[in-house]
């Protein structure tokens, strides 16, 4: 142990003198290291988790609860704490890990406050007695890509894509208020603007590993760059264990325990390819600009709440224990197979929408359409374009890894196209049948 260590253990051991940020900060490297498995060489105070060090939405809150741990303190969600400059820290758009060393001294306190409660028991809601994506292959186009299926509950329209099986949902689109004037909303998420929308297809359900199988299958083979830029990690990848799908006797199947949860660790790229060929279109141009069949932001968040500001798809309220799969993770919990993440079916009635689509408050993040663009909506209102590529495309509605605040139906956030993560997945839209 070096000197710096030693004088950190027992500034920790004696919490009436707050330790010096400069070792606070060799403290939050050794985290970082032992966390995620970085090289020393690698890492540096201005290295960036996400952008640098490429660090994922379950293992950034497995970081973050291990230097809670450590120094005996709790780093709460910028809106559970008035300082703003605390706000300014945590929110800072390419957060560091000289950032979060930043956090500890700022949050400390004496004596240390008590820690966090464990996050909530995973929930168990009702599902709807059908599952209804298929699996097998695809042997040859239907005739019509939509069969209808009359009005849902909330009296939507719904059709049955037939390539996959999946209940969609015929939203009317119109005038459509997004963003919010909320005092937690995010820069990114103001000011609230007005927007018109055509009618759209939006798939009811989450994509399922079963129906991500039946797309594989049905395409034939693959060579491997497609593979891993869609969904294929290699063997030696730390979440390597976790993928949902194998392959058994030639065939894509969906890994024991799996079949009706959404599918995880699929990329940008390989959602999009998915969309394409679930509504007919050629999944080859997958690499190419565009992404067709995905929903825009603004299809998504209308989808989410309706068209007037809603904070979560059923109002204003918080969501009562279980409503919704979120804030789930806890300390040192370990996910040794992909059947042991806790994920929700996705025919689940869960986050349920005003037009009965499902999971669109938590479970699993979704891939939209859009490159992300912070500065988007305040873009929108002044009637000028987003950036055309930002290099992060746009994912909404919070997932199983929390915290809950995440799930709010305007909450925006990107990620690299190419990036995989335990708690996103993906849903499609399509055209209106004539």
């Amino acid at each position: 142990m070096n000197d710096v260590a030693e004088a950190l253990i027992a500034s920790l051991e004696s919490p009436k003198v707050r330790p010096p940020l400069n070792e606070i900060q060799a403290r939050v490297i050794d985290i970082t290291i032992e966390h995620i498995g970085v090289d020393r060489d690698k890492i540096s105070l201005d290295s960036r988790l996400v952008d640098d060090l490429h660090v994922e939405s379950l293992d950034l809150v497995k970081l973050v609860m291990a230097v809670e741990d450590y120094f005996q303190l709790t780093l709460p969600e910028p809106d559970e704490v008035g300082d703003l400059v605390y706000k300014e820290v945590f929110t800072r758009a390419d957060f560091t890990v000289g950032d979060m060393a930043e956090l500890v001294h700022l949050r400390w306190r004496n004596p240390p406050p008590a820690p966090r409660p464990a996050a909530g028991v995973r929930p168990t809601p009702a599902t709807r007695d059908t599952f209804a994506q298929l699996g097998g292959l695809l042997e040859s186009a239907p005739k019509s890509l939509y069969r209808a299926l009359g009005p849902n509950q909330q009296g939507v329209e719904r059709f049955r894509r037939l390539t996959d099986g999946m209940a969609c949902l015929r939203l009317p689109g119109g005038p459509v208020e997004l963003g919010s004037e909320e005092p937690d909303a995010g820069a990114d998420e103001r000011p609230l603007h007005q927007l018109e929308l055509a009618p759209f297809l939006i798939d009811e359900e989450i994509v399922s590993t079963t129906a991500y199988c039946r797309f594989l299958n049905s395409i034939g083979a693959l060579d491997e760059a497609t593979e891993r830029a869609w969904f294929r990690l290699p063997e030696d990848e730390r979440r390597f264990a976790q993928q949902p799908l194998r392959r058994e006797r030639g065939f894509w199947v969906p890994y024991p325990g799996t079949e009706t949860w959404p599918m995880v660790l699929v990329s940008w790229f390989g959602a999009k390819a998915y969309a394409l060929w679930a509504n007919g279109a050629d999944w080859r141009v997958w690499a190419e600009a565009g992404g067709d069949y995905l929903p825009s932001e603004a299809q998504w968040e209308y989808a989410a709440r309706g068209p007037r500001p809603r904070r979560w798809p059923w109002g204003e309220r918080a969501p009562y224990p279980g409503e919704i799969n979120a804030g789930l993770h806890v300390m040192r919990a370990r996910y040794a197979t992909a059947s042991e993440l806790p994920l929700l079916p996705v025919h689940a009635l869960s986050g349920v929408s005003p037009f009965g689509l499902l999971q669109m408050a938590g479970n699993v993040w979704q891939w939209c359409r859009d490159w992300y663009d912070p500065e988007a909506y305040e873009k929108a209102r002044n009637g000028s374009e987003s950036a055309p590529d930002t290099g992060v495309r746009s994912e909404r509605g919070g997932s199983w890894v929390g915290p809950v605040e995440l799930a709010r139906s305007s909450y925006r956030r990107g990620r690299r196209p190419l990036a995989r993560g335990r708690c996103l997945g993906f849903r499609c839209v399509g055209q209106v049948p004539a």
